[in-house]
């Protein structure tokens, strides 16, 4: 037999077996059972027990926090991958007759966080959901904390693809689906029925507004349609609450930007390093935002750059102007660092979470887009003009202000959040309680003076209200209309018909101000909420702003160079610096290297020793493509390129070892990937391909890629080609559109100095044993290195042997030679005592003798 109270936990529970459910109980978050167990581990937090009822003693687990620490112990649960369904008391226990009803108000998963401390400011947190018909892809994505939905149509085998790109934290699938959800994202799976097209018109319908297909600029048999309504219903289901404030920003196409998959993304270290190591992320060396939508934003830009001309030609002529006009540039950054995330606000504002400092904020920042617009309506800039015609909602920003105090509180209750002025039956409550106060403040000396009780104090709890308290050693002066209510151990508390009459009239104003204040922001909440596309378009504006400004910004400050866009398909560099080594460097000792691929010049064979610096070239040029694709002026003396459709890359396999996969099955399924989709306007940055089989096989299978790359009709890429096979620097004198450049060393009486500069023309020089012995390999095996390297180079053959001090040791031995009757023969021969035609004899007698 159980307690009322836990037959209602178990009712809830029954609802929700795969969600940590947090069941509200006073102050506090309580867990049981298994949640409880659950939670205890994830959160390090005690484990405790209650009997289930007095009759049987059965122990319950038990695990609970209090409730003001939800948002810190709710980011670690989700983080560590669990939903989480929270349970609140739905009325107020002080008039709940019984049992405090309580329900679900919410579930929590991975990719529908809204706010609270889970939440970083800086990265956007994506639900996704995707859908495969008849051969074709369809994908979803909302932002849940901005309220932003976007779509797009692919190619079903281009799924995995994109999902890696836009890095959801959720994704959404018809259950037996085979899609695989890249590394790092929750997979959460639905019955099929909910990704049915019908269905998804009716969740477009209800929650977008929009009654047809084409609305959506989809076909009614889309997938992408049919991932979308699978999503809104899912979100509808997990919210628990409106969630018309949803907004679909439309169908993108995959073709307007760069391609660059997961893996590819994580080896060139874009938005996020394989390590975890922040430091050394392109995303971060380059962030100069000074708000965290700009800094989401870039984000945006570099995971996929623009492939439109018109799109990175515009972002150009934005940040150029912004150069030339510092003083521009230097108030436009002060003001932005003065603005609220509007894009998030408005997710806050859409579910009803705004709070009267988050309104205060909107306002704030509304109210400044009169000046930015102003400003970049002169702008020369079309980009920045067109931006400009945001609507400043000024409106909007003088009705939250004529209702909000200037500085009102988080939460409603904890302050005045209302203007005076704004309610008169407010103002008149709130002189109530301010008088009373004052009453309480004079009656204090009254009675002090009354009774000679010299340290006499009136206070107040939540549970005796407002008292008189009377240290013991003046007990014998408490007059006799002193009501005894509480005995402390060094003093007594009293009550007096008068003092609880105004309390009384404390109280209840107090609650009518809770009760009017609530009333006034609910209602200037909703109307705010019929602005929310205002908001977000305001928002969205800012962040580019944002962006622009900190380029501008960041190519002053570091001397970069605009780059020159091009029709030709080509990459040319001049003087280049990798941007994030650049920001690790002490100043002055990054080295610059130029780079040059076009049509006569579609390959570069790279060689030279390890650590000298062959990777880091690679990885530099497809660092300085990205960033100016996405709009960014680049560490160069100056570049000109044109436009690429995707980034291959074939560096490292770390991402997929962990899945049980070689590391050269991982290296030729990722060449595999760029041998049959890259077309001429590709870029591909292989380092070492062929590393992980035996020698001639890798340089076998090196020597042929190049060759299909280089002859492909079809593919025929931009390549950048590192390796340690000197046999391939041939083809760099064989192919007419290959050429070879090696790493410059300077070796000086067998001291190598690496002088990570890059130079025309190949080396047949690996250094090897130079760097081990910088490495710290034993002097005694980098001396025998070095004997058995000599010892190989003179055609000698390795035979085990060796013994005492050297036993470990290879010996190597010339090849002794059999008892080959050819060669016995020609011992048997003296030269000096051959005729010319003795010796043309004794020829003819050993070629019979071979055959």
């Amino acid at each position: 037999m159980s307690t009322p109270m836990m037959d209602q936990f178990l009712e809830i529970k029954a609802l929700h077996p795969g969600e940590i459910l947090l069941f509200r109980m006073g102050d506090f978050y309580e867990t049981f059972f298994d949640d409880a167990r659950t939670v205890s581990r994830a959160l390090g937090i005690t484990l405790t027990s209650r009997s289930r009822s007095r009759e049987d003693g059965e122990e319950i687990p038990l695990a609970g926090f209090p409730y003001h620490a939800l948002d810190g112990y709710l980011s670690r649960l989700i983080r560590a991958g669990y939903r989480v369904a929270i349970c609140e008391q739905t009325e107020d226990p002080s008039k709940a007759t019984g049992l405090v009803r309580r329900e679900v108000i919410e579930v929590i998963t991975p990719g529908t966080l809204v706010s609270g401390s889970a939440l970083d400011e800086r990265r956007t947190i994506l639900l996704s959901s995707a859908f495969v018909l008849e051969g074709r892809g369809g994908l979803a994505f909302c932002d849940i904390s901005t309220g932003e939905i976007d779509a797009t149509e692919t190619a079903a085998e281009l799924l995995t693809s994109e999902l890696a790109r836009r890095e959801p934290s959720e994704l959404l699938l018809a259950e037996g689906s085979g899609i695989q959800p890249p590394a790092g994202c929750e997979a959460t799976f639905l019955e099929k029925w909910k990704f049915d097209g019908a269905a998804a018109v009716s969740a477009a319908e209800s929650v977008l507004g929009v009654s047809t297909p084409e609305g959506l600029g989809a076909s009614s048999d889309s997938p992408a349609l049919s991932a979308m309504g699978a999503l809104l219903a899912y979100v509808r289901d997990t919210k628990r609450m409106d969630v018309s404030h949803l907004c679909f920003t439309g169908m993108y196409r995959r073709e307007d930007s760069m391609i660059i998959d997961r893996g590819s993304a994580r080896a060139l270290a874009i938005t996020d390093a394989p390590d975890g190591e922040e430091s050394a992320v392109l995303a971060s060396a380059t962030d100069c935002t000074v708000t965290a939508a700009g800094s989401r934003e870039w984000r945006k830009w570099l995971a996929a750059p623009s492939r439109r001309m018109e799109t990175i030609f515009g972002r150009y002529e934005a940040v150029s102007w912004l150069m030339e006009e510092r003083d521009v540039l230097k108030r436009l950054r002060r003001m932005l660092e003065g603005v609220a995330d509007l894009q998030r606000q408005a997710g806050k504002l859409g579910t009803l979470r705004s709070g009267p400092r988050d309104l205060r904020a909107v306002a704030d920042t509304l109210s400044t887009l009169p000046g930015f617009r102003a400003i970049m309506g002169g702008s020369k800039s079309d980009l920045l003009r067109e931006m400009a015609e945001v609507d400043t909602m000024q409106g909007t920003a003088s009705r939250i202000d004529s209702v909000l105090s200037e500085e009102p509180p988080v939460k409603l209750g904890e302050g005045a959040s209302i203007r005076k002025g704004v309610s008169p039956e407010l103002d008149e409550y709130r002189e109530i309680r301010s008088g009373g106060h004052d009453w309480i403040r004079s009656r204090r000396d009254e009675e002090r003076e009354r009774t000679g009780i010299p340290n006499l104090s009136i206070g107040s709890n939540k549970v005796f209200g407002y008292y008189i308290e009377v240290s013991k050693s003046h007990l014998d002066r408490v007059p006799e209309d002193y009501i005894r209510k509480q005995t402390l151990v060094n003093a007594e508390r009293f009550i007096t018909p008068q003092l609880k009459e105004m309390e009384s009239r404390i109280f209840r104003a107090g609650d009518e101000i809770e009760r009017l204040e609530r009333e006034i922001f609910e209602e200037l909440r909703s109307e705010v909420a019929e602005e929310l596309a205002g908001i977000r378009d305001a928002g969205r504006m800012l962040a580019r702003l944002d962006v622009l400004v900190s380029l501008a910004g960041m190519a002053l400050d570091r001397g970069y160079v605009r780059p020159a866009l091009s029709d030709l398909p080509g990459i040319e560099i001049n003087e280049g610096r990798h941007p994030v080594l650049e920001r690790l460097l002490p100043q002055g000792e990054c080295v610059p290297n130029s780079i040059r691929l076009d049509q006569g010049r579609r390959i570069l064979i790279v060689t030279g020793p390890n650590m000298a610096g062959k990777s880091t070239y690679l990885r530099q040029a497809a660092l300085l493509v990205v960033m100016a694709q996405a709009g960014s002026f680049v560490p160069a003396a100056c570049m000109r390129f044109s436009p690429v459709d995707r980034i291959f890359t074939r560096i490292g396999s770390s991402d997929r070892l962990t899945r049980g996969q070689s590391t050269f099955l991982v290296e030729m399924a990722e060449a595999a990937a760029l041998l049959n989709s890259s077309t001429p306007e590709s870029l591909a940055i292989l380092d070492e391909v062929g590393r992980g089989t035996s020698t001639y096989d890798g340089l076998s299978l090196a020597w042929a890629m190049l060759e299909y790359l280089h002859d492909s009709a079809e593919h025929r890429p931009l390549v950048l080609f590192a390796t340690h096979y000197h046999e391939l620097t041939a083809l760099g004198n064989l192919l007419p559109a290959a050429a070879n450049v090696n790493v410059k060393v300077m070796d000086t009486g067998g001291k190598v100095v690496f002088l990570y500069r890059i130079e025309e023309g190949s080396t047949d020089e690996s250094y090897g044993i130079h760097v081990a012995s910088m490495a710290g390999v034993p002097p005694r095996v980098v001396r025998r290195a070095r004997k058995v390297l000599a010892d190989l180079e003179a055609g000698r053959h390795l035979m085990p042997g060796g013994g005492g001090e050297d036993q470990l040791e290879l010996a190597l031995e010339p090849e002794k030679p059999g008892d080959d009757p050819i060669v016995e023969k020609l011992r048997g021969i003296d030269p000096d005592e051959l005729t010319p035609r003795r010796a043309l004899e004794i020829l003819y007698e050993l070629r019979d003798g071979l055959e």
